[in-house]
């Protein structure tokens, strides 16, 4: 399967957030009061400061691997999706400073653990060093165990200082990279 990581195409926007809001709902990974936020795919990318990125699968998935590119637009299947954000944004949780941020990473529940999760994520480092931004950060769940053994493992440390809850009793843990 080749993978390509660009930013969504208006007719792509409700697509990529019913796929987003989809895996936070079947993973018992958001309330139900945060759907229509996790839906509203367009409301992201309109926002300034922040783009909604796409994974998108060739038609055929012929080749068995996962390869990342950034450019023009491809026929295929949405199999994943991230929001980008900067530090300013009214999609940036935690970015301070000049950072960036990811939100809202998705990937298609049954193509789970073939790289659309990393594609997305290095595309965001890409974006973040091409910007001269200082870091990369991050929040997520305590129970998305392999999403954290995805960061550590491209060199995101955890930043326990910058932890915080949405809600009263559900917090978050934040990850940090640095790119300066």
């Amino acid at each position: 399967m080749q993978i390509t990581i660009r930013e969504a195409l208006p007719a792509e926007l409700a697509p990529a957030g019913q796929l987003t809001a989809a895996v936070y709902q079947d993973e018992s990974l958001a309330e139900e009061t945060y759907l229509p936020r996790l839906l509203d795919a367009a409301a992201r990318h309109a926002a300034e400061g922040a783009w909604q990125l796409i994974a998108v699968a060739d038609a055929d998935g012929a080749d068995g691997g996962v390869g990342a590119a950034s450019a023009g637009g491809t026929a295929g299947r949405l199999v994943g999706a991230a929001v980008y954000t900067v530090a300013g944004s009214e999609f940036a949780d935690i970015a301070a400073d000049g950072e960036a941020e990811i939100r809202m990473l998705a990937t298609a529940g049954d193509l789970r653990g073939q790289g659309i999760g990393e594609a997305l994520v290095l595309d965001c480092v890409r974006r973040a060093r091409k910007e001269g931004r200082p870091a990369l950060v991050l929040s997520t769940k305590p129970e998305m165990r392999a999403a954290q053994r995805l960061y550590a493992r491209l060199g995101f440390t955890r930043t326990p200082e910058r932890d915080w809850e949405y809600a009263p009793g559900k917090g978050l843990l934040t990850y940090r990279l640095r790119l300066d």
